[in-house]
């Protein structure tokens, strides 16, 4: 009898150690127990746990940041559940029922989305970050209620669907930006002389163009905030030196392509408020109500000219691409490319735009240039009329006439699929197969238009980074299996509590009849 007893206790011990339970009152018959979580849980945090690691291993990331998203509902479901809410009808409050929670979980996507859309809403109306409102405008390339292309341009391609890209988003990729700090050059003012002209590459789409008289910036974007007003935007990438306004000389003139939020960036803007600025149709009401002066500020439409002075003018053409600050303004500003004429030196710079046709006629009435800084990056299938890939960017330089091409549009923030260093070193393969000279300035480099250009490929001395432990080592990725037949074990084991209780119950008689 003794041993028997033994045996049952050491089972009614291990029985324990598995479930957690607790003592509450029961005024008929004394205290009794109550369960209050199953053993199942340990076995499916281990599973959960082991498929989190395959999906990190396989650059799954945004599934697993799913999966956290989904625990965090279904945690806020069992907190909800513990309150009264929808409890009129259930019959045990201990126990709620699938339509109870399926009514709790209605309620926090309810409040999830009104809470979107209350944010968005006054994002809208009262951040100045959207801008001001364009009007109407008697253009040809306006089209009554929003601008167009020369030509119908979607911005979606019928190469590749929602879905697909959808897909290719959640696969995460350790080379669409780099792992290190990126090598820079610290800005030094050179000085200049006679008719020379410096040019300086801040990343992206930020050119410092100078003369000994003039100072020109492009699509200015300097600090480390994000490309959109919100946390939701990719941060810029980690640079050996920081640029900022108040390292370069006074600014004379701006010159804005379209109003993307990383083409136009607010703060940078109203440091910029003393200078001149050169803006396509629509784009001024951002300005304005950012409070600068309306005398600094003049509007082009598409091959609208103007001579600033002797050694400078200017002229606004063609782009194929769109503009928008909101869910709700598509397209109600123009967009664009500049010709700059300097110190009898001619200058393009493409903005934003998908290869077009039109970069003859461009070259045609302006060319030859001196040199182009054309965008390159942040191309895709998915997008493929209003960005560029490489192998059109050296043909948009062969359309212009450009005795010179600079890649832009590059190396400071990830917004498309490829890797962060493809576009320049397929810029720069393309143009020598083509004959084209390619310039890759380190960013923050200066050079002088007409010297030796700048063609290091600097790009390849950067590291990739040192592989995570999680994902790379091989004894990480032995575990995953044992791992999840432990966690299956678990819970079947967790399903046989009805004989321990059985088992229970006997010892517990036997200790009576003692």
């Amino acid at each position: 009898m003794n041993g028997t007893r033994g045996y049952l206790e050491i089972i009614k011990k291990l029985a324990q150690n598995m479930r957690l339970e607790r003592f509450v009152a029961n005024d008929d018959s004394g205290p009794t127990r109550e369960r209050i979580s199953t053993p199942g849980y340990g076995g499916t945090i281990l599973i959960v746990a082991a498929l989190m690691l395959f999906l990190y291993r396989k650059n799954l990331q945004s599934v697993n940041l799913l999966f956290i998203i989904l625990a965090v509902l279904w945690l806020s479901v069992r907190l909800l559940s513990k309150t009264s809410l929808f409890t009129k009808r259930e019959i045990d409050l201990r126990a709620p029922s699938r339509k109870r929670y399926a009514k709790l979980l209605s309620l926090l996507i309810l409040g999830f989305v009104i809470s979107i859309l209350v944010s968005a809403t006054l994002f809208v109306n009262l951040s100045q970050q959207v801008g001001g409102e364009a009007g109407t405008y008697d253009s040809p390339n306006y089209g009554g209620e929003s601008f167009q292309n020369l030509i119908p341009t979607s911005i979606s391609s019928e190469n590749s669907t929602f879905f697909s890209s959808l897909g290719d988003y959640m696969v995460d990729d350790s080379q669409r930006s780099p792992k290190t700090v990126l090598p820079t050059k610290q800005f030094v003012l050179e000085p200049l002389v006679s008719d020379e002209i410096s040019v300086t590459w801040f990343g992206h789409s930020t050119l410092l163009i100078r003369s000994q008289n003039v100072t020109i910036l492009t699509d200015p974007i300097f600090g480390e905030q994000n490309t959109d007003p919100l946390f939701f935007g990719p941060t810029p990438f980690s640079f050996e030196h920081r640029y900022a306004l108040n390292n370069l000389p006074p600014i004379d003139y701006v010159l804005i392509s379209h109003d993307h939020y990383d083409h136009l960036d607010m703060a940078t803007i109203k440091d910029l408020k003393d200078s001149k600025f050169y803006v396509p149709l629509g784009v001024k009401s951002h300005l304005l109500r950012w409070g600068l002066a309306e005398e600094n500020i003049q509007e082009f439409d598409w091959y609208e000219e103007t001579e600033i002075s002797d050694h400078l003018d200017i002229a606004f053409t063609p782009a194929q691409h769109f503009s928008g600050r909101s869910l709700f303004d598509g397209d109600a500003t123009l967009w664009g490319s500049w010709v700059i004429n300097l110190n009898n030196q001619s200058l393009f710079f493409s903005g934003d735009s998908g290869y077009t046709e039109e970069f003859v006629e461009i070259g045609e009435r302006y060319g030859p240039f001196d040199i182009a800084f054309l965008e390159s990056g942040q191309y895709n299938l998915a997008w493929q009329d209003i960005h560029m890939f490489p192998a059109e960017v050296v043909q948009a330089g062969i359309d212009l006439n450009a005795s010179t091409i600079l890649p832009i549009h590059n190396s400071k923030y990830e917004l498309s699929l490829h890797p962060w260093k493809e576009p320049l070193e397929e810029v720069s393969a393309e143009g020598e197969r083509r004959n084209l000279s390619v310039a890759t300035p380190m960013i923050g480099e200066t050079f002088i238009l007409g010297d030796s250009i700048p063609n290091d490929a600097w790009w390849t001395n950067v590291s990739d980074g040192t592989p995570s432990l999680l994902k790379e080592n091989f004894l990480v990725g032995m575990m995953i299996p044992p791992l999840a037949i432990v966690g299956i074990l678990w819970i079947f084991t967790g399903r046989l509590s009805h004989p321990i209780n059985e088992i229970n119950e006997s010892a517990s008689k036997l200790d009576c009849e003692e």
